[in-house]
């Protein structure tokens, strides 16, 4: 009996190969350290077939040991979804784990940097329309 080859379906951006986990650690830093990917694409840099529970635990792992962590905080198990891939000790990164992080030193974070003290942009577009009107 003989074997058919496998076909796996490749993105355009992808240039006719998979990315690998260097190749999408570079995409995040360039793109200011946060970057939405697929599933399919963190799997395939994984080299694995399909999604299990497995293979997931693995992606977190092999991320958290290149400093990125990813949202939601369990991947989902089809290729198709969507992940938030962030490196962990920067602004953004900062922000985010502050986010997911329940506690009272989180909430004085948030607080402090988006409370009642910071820009009200409401009023900010109601004095452009007003401007506007004139």
């Amino acid at each position: 009996m003989a074997l058919l080859p496998v076909v796996t379906r490749v993105d355009s951006e992808q240039e006719g190969r998979m990315a690998s986990w260097a190749e999408i650690k570079e995409a995040v830093e360039k793109n200011g350290n946060v970057m939405t990917v697929t599933m399919e694409k963190l799997r395939d840099a994984h080299g694995a077939a399909k999604l299990g529970v497995n293979v997931r635990a693995e992606i977190t792992s092999t991320l958290a040991g290149m400093g990125l962590g990813h949202v939601p905080q369990a991947l989902p198990s089809y290729q198709n979804e969507q992940v938030r891939v962030y490196k962990n000790g920067t602004p953004v990164g900062d922000l985010i784990n502050t986010v997911l992080t329940p506690g009272e030193q989180s909430d004085s974070k948030l607080t402090a940097q988006f409370g009642t003290g910071g820009v009200d942009m409401s009023a900010i577009i109601e004095k452009i329309r007003e401007l506007v009107t004139e």
